[in-house]
């Protein structure tokens, strides 16, 4: 039987393993599931809300707890694990307050031929979410927290990394007093997970993860005729177009850019800066990736930490050293550090092919990537020339050109003079082989619900 496990890349020492779910105990699950969700459907929505409510207190009670697990589980340094559960709670609020609203029938007076005509934003019955070790919480949170408001049941896959927070997300729901069944966090094989979808009592998944993961559950689901919704890579574009303060923009994106050691979906991994700016961007760039510390994530003084195993340690450091060898110009890092654990320097590389590796794909990792543009129309091409389509920035002093810019950017999120912006108040989701669906704010209570049209007629002999 394989295992789930804590690996903690500060040290590279194996510290828990945890069985995996035996195929043959996955119906009995879903039985539960889905037996709590016929409870929890029918249990009024401001009673829903009081346990997220108490839920979020709780993580916000156990913020340095919770922050030290995801430390020793996926290497996140303490002060941005720290952030990420108060960002959890904040979304659990949220919710809490502003769902009821959102999930009152849609009154439509329009419509002509009856008394009244109006859709119920009804649950769908048991999801299966399937989440990756990036943002433990957060990820579960994102998916999770809006279906427990619409009524939904969920079965939540973590990966495999990350075993102790995710048992934890249960725990502390529970003790919110969330009905045992309605949130189940298992510790399901991928091989397994179209036994899961294959249940007709399981009505949809949502999967954050690559996209050979995406397309692989999106088949199942469409073989099982299940709702999917996406979040997949990015390979998103910052683009520097004019500033007063180009060693601040530069120090900004760098701290973006290495913000939990590169693993994230939305991190501006190409920062795409007209030939004006562009050496001297370069330079402070460079200054700012050198004075970046790597560090554990128990120190406080870290900004980067280890990368989450050490497969994908080198897998970015391979891929740094291979555009090196293939022309691209590496000013700095992107070699592994000799002490234990998953630590690499911060990179710096330019002079990119756009049709390289590194020009074409996402890399996961502490590897701030910088492209010339000739001008303002060559950095939409560059910007637009890609397979991805989750986040995009721009970077001026000028709002209406800026304005502009970004909304001639393909993705699903675009910003100006921001990026990496994510909360429950706006949606979030991605275009292209980044994905489909949106999660966070009114779209997310709607994913996955049953948008039930009830349409009244006084007299049924149409008189």
């Amino acid at each position: 039987m394989s295992t789930f496990a804590v690996t903690n890349p500060n040290t590279g020492q194996t510290e828990q393993t945890f069985d995996s779910v035996p195929p043959e105990q996955i119906p009995s699950i879903i039985e539960d599931a889905d037996r709590a969700y016929q409870q929890w459907r029918d249990t009024p929505v401001a009673k829903r809300a009081e346990v997220l409510r108490a839920a979020a207190d709780i993580f916000d009670s156990r913020v340095d707890e919770l922050a030290a697990i995801i430390g020793r589980e996926m290497g996140k340094p303490h002060a941005q694990g720290v952030k990420e559960a108060n960002k959890v709670a904040f979304t659990m609020r949220w919710y809490a307050d502003n769902g009821p609203g959102f999930l009152e029938p849609t009154e439509l007076p329009e419509a002509l031929g009856a008394e009244r005509t109006y859709v119920k934003h009804d649950p769908l019955g048991v999801l299966l979410g399937i989440m990756p070790w990036n943002f433990p919480y957060n990820q579960i949170a994102r998916f999770a927290v809006p279906n427990l408001m619409v009524g939904n049941a969920v079965l939540m896959k973590q990966a495999a990394i990350c075993p102790v927070s995710s048992q934890t997300f249960q725990e502390i729901l529970e003790e919110a007093g969330l009905p045992r069944g309605v949130y189940t966090n298992m510790y399901l094989n991928s091989s397994d997970a179209e036994k899961v979808l294959e249940d007709p009592r399981v009505q949809g998944v949502s999967l954050t993860g690559s996209e050979a993961a995406g397309a692989s559950v999106a088949g199942i689901a469409a073989k099982h005729l299940k709702k999917s919704v996406l979040e997949l890579g990015g390979n998103d574009p910052a683009v520097v177009l004019d500033t007063d303060d180009v060693t601040a923009v530069a120090q900004k994106l760098v701290t973006l850019r290495l913000a939990n050691a590169g693993q994230v979906c939305t991190s501006p991994k190409r920062i795409i800066v007209t030939e004006d700016l562009y050496d001297d961007f370069v330079a402070a760039a460079k200054e700012a990736v050198e004075n970046s510390v790597v560090g554990p994530a128990d120190d406080s003084s870290t900004d980067v930490g280890p990368l989450s195993s050490e497969g994908a340690r080198d897998e970015v450091v391979e891929r740094v050293q291979q555009a090196a060898k293939d022309g691209a110009t590496l000013h700095t890092g992107g070699e592994k550090l000799d002490r234990d654990g998953w630590f690499m320097s911060p990179a710096l590389l330019t002079d990119i092919d756009l049709d390289s590796d590194l020009g074409c794909n996402e890399l996961f990792g502490p590897a701030v990537m910088v492209f010339k543009a000739e001008d303002e129309a060559d950095a939409l091409r560059i910007a637009n020339s890609t397979q991805y389509g989750l986040m995009a920035s721009v970077w001026t002093q000028d709002m209406d050109r800026g304005q502009k810019f970004a909304e001639q950017i393909e993705a699903g999120m675009t910003f100006v003079n921001t990026h990496m912006d994510s909360s429950p108040e706006f949606p979030f989701g991605g275009i292209k082989n980044s994905g489909y669906g949106r999660e966070n704010a009114q779209w997310a209570l709607r994913e996955f619900t049953n948008e039930r049209l009830v349409r009244l007629a006084a007299h049924p002999t149409g008189e």
